[in-house]
C-alpha cells in the first residue's frame, strides 16, 4: 500500500512532481478499493502523467493529467455520440447540472474550485476538468465522480439502453 505523499503547506504551490504523486495516489486508492481494475500509472516529464484503468463495461479508459494546464481529462469517455445528437445535448445538460449548485455538494462540482467541460471529436466524447488554485485532489476525485455518474445515472436513467448495448458492449441478456 502506498504511503500518502507529503502534501505541501497552504503557503506554497505544490510542485508538478508532488501533484503527479498526489493524483497517482488518489487513483491507486480507487484501484485498491476495486473501483478500477487493471490500473497502471505512467508519469511523464513536465508535470504530466497518463493513467489506464479498466472500469465501466470492462472498457479500458485513459486519464491524462496535465499539471501546467491544470487539467485532468478522459480523452475518450464515450464513443459513438454524434456532436449534434440529442444524446450529446442531454449529456451537456447533465454535466452543466453538476456545476449549477442545484445538487448537494457531494454530487456537484463547485465552480470556484473546478470547471467541467465536454468535447466531441468525430463522435468521441471527452471529459475535461480544469482545476483552480491547484486543488488537484478535489479535481481528481470530482472527475472520477462525474464520469461514474455519467455511466451509472445518465446512461441508466436515460433512454440509452440501446446505446450501451451497441457502443459499450452491454449484454442485453443480463437485463
Amino acid at each position: 500500500m502506498r504511503t500518502k505523499p507529503h502534501l505541501p503547506t497552504k503557503t506554497r504551490k505544490p510542485t508538478s512532481a508532488e501533484t503527479v504523486e498526489l493524483v497517482t495516489g488518489i487513483l491507486e486508492g480507487y484501484a485498491e478499493k476495486a473501483v478500477f481494475r487493471g490500473f497502471s500509472a505512467h508519469p511523464k516529464r513536465g508535470g504530466k502523467a497518463a493513467y489506464q484503468m479498466v472500469w465501466h463495461y470492462d472498457r479500458r479508459f485513459e486519464l491524462l493529467l496535465d499539471v501546467p494546464n491544470k487539467t485532468l481529462r478522459f480523452p475518450s469517455l464515450l464513443p459513438g455520440v454524434p456532436a449534434r445528437s440529442p444524446m450529446y445535448r442531454d449529456l451537456q445538460a447533465f454535466v452543466k447540472e453538476r456545476t449549477s449548485g442545484d445538487l448537494p455538494e457531494h454530487r456537484s462540482i463547485t465552480p470556484a474550485k473546478a470547471r467541467a467541460a465536454l468535447g466531441n471529436e468525430r463522435g468521441v466524447v471527452s471529459l475535461t476538468l480544469t482545476v483552480r488554485d491547484h486543488d488537484f485532489e478535489y479535481g481528481a476525485r470530482k472527475l472520477i465522480q462525474l464520469a461514474h455518474e455519467i455511466f451509472l445515472v445518465f446512461l441508466v436513467d436515460g433512454p440509452y439502453f440501446e446505446y450501451t448495448v451497441e457502443q459499450l458492449g452491454l449484454d442485453p441478456d443480463q437485463f
